[in-house]
């Protein structure tokens, strides 16, 4: 299947892998019918905790039998220089990490959890985001540095947007202390005007410009700062709690779960399934991107994936038996759907 619009299109798939996929749909179609969507979405999120809390137990075991290993190669290597110093009888040398002169020495890592979100998901639609006015080239600069962070830069277009809206100015003088390290954090920044300096242990890192984002893992972790931030200069910044970025990136993920749920209603194959199902099948949708001319089905491969077009349209086309040649089917758009029978084995 080929795009015809140069436009970027934006397909929604459901991917099912071959043996999971009977038992998967088989469960689902089994699922309760009682229930509904804030249980399913508490429960989803209480597993994700376990796993994510799993994880770091295991990585912390892991590092724990590292640095015992470590020690005991650093042990085994003073004791040789010692047998070497007597052979030769000159003065042991002091007892050094076990790295190559290139190699940096390995730093523990910091344990952090993902932070379980305290708001209810039932009361979303209460709660009002402030907006705060911005000139055209703020607005411009927060857009920008926003895309360019490593992290912000796979968020949607709808929740940078609304992320730039609900930032709040605030301004400081020179050396005043903008993030102290060790402190709760829950603000990330990002600076219009200024310059700032970056420092970890009262050792300098690096200075920071405009136009950058600074302070980001305060959203995502319920975690101490591991750096200082100290204006260099006189500064501008925009900034957005952890509160506030949970509260967008929540509502978003409910709306967009809706319309996930709307789209399969929508498909024959599924009008017979109950809301339960249908919510459980909207949760493991996913989005992908296609640009003018990228095949995303190919006639003779084997179909494991089920697509929704959310926009832009698709090209059908297939290779007749005599020619060989392609020719045109038919022309899907918006709410159009291919590859339900994937779902079916």
């Amino acid at each position: 299947m080929k795009f015809l619009e140069s436009e970027q299109v934006s397909v929604w798939f459901l991917l099912v892998q071959h043996g999971v996929s009977e038992r998967a749909v088989h469960a689902l179609m089994a699922a309760p019918k009682s229930g509904g969507l804030l249980r399913d979405l508490q429960v989803a999120l209480r597993v994700k905790i376990e796993e994510l809390c799993q994880r770091d137990a295991l990585i912390d075991q892991l590092e724990l039998e590292l640095d015992a290993k470590d020690d005991l190669v650093r042990h085994l290597q003073a004791e040789l220089d010692r047998q070497r110093s007597a052979t030769q009888r000159v003065p042991a040398p002091a007892e050094a990490p076990i790295t190559g002169p290139d190699e940096p020495q390995r730093t523990k890592r910091q344990a952090i959890s993902a932070e379980p979100s305290a708001l209810d998901p039932s009361q979303l639609s209460h709660v009002t985001l402030t907006s705060y006015c911005k000139t055209k080239t703020s607005s411009e600069l927060i857009q920008k540095a926003l895309m360019d962070n490593d992290f912000m830069k796979h968020l949607e277009h709808g929740q940078i947007l609304t992320i730039l809206d609900c930032m709040r100015p605030t301004s400081l003088a020179k050396g005043c202390c903008v993030i102290q390290e060790g402190d709760d954090g829950s603000m990330v920044y990002v600076l219009e005007e200024g310059m700032v300096e970056v420092t970890k242990g009262g050792k300098k890192l690096c200075t920071i410009g405009p136009g950058n984002v600074f302070g980001e893992l305060a959203i995502l972790y319920n975690c101490t700062r591991t750096a200082t931030v100290t204006a260099l200069t006189d500064v501008k910044l925009w900034a957005i709690d952890r509160q506030g970025f949970q509260t967008i990136m929540m509502r978003t993920g409910l709306i967009k779960h809706s319309q996930y749920t709307d789209f399969l209603r929508s498909v024959p194959s599924f009008q017979s399934l109950t809301e339960d199902v249908l919510s459980k099948l909207a949760d493991v949708l996913e989005e992908t991107h296609y640009s003018d001319g990228d095949y995303i089905i190919r006639q003779g491969a084997t179909g494991d994936t089920f697509f929704i077009i959310s926009e832009g349209q698709v090209n059908v086309s297939q290779q007749s038996a005599s020619s060989g040649e392609q020719a045109p089917v038919k022309t899907l758009s918006k709410g159009d759907w291919f590859g339900e029978q994937a779902l079916k084995g």
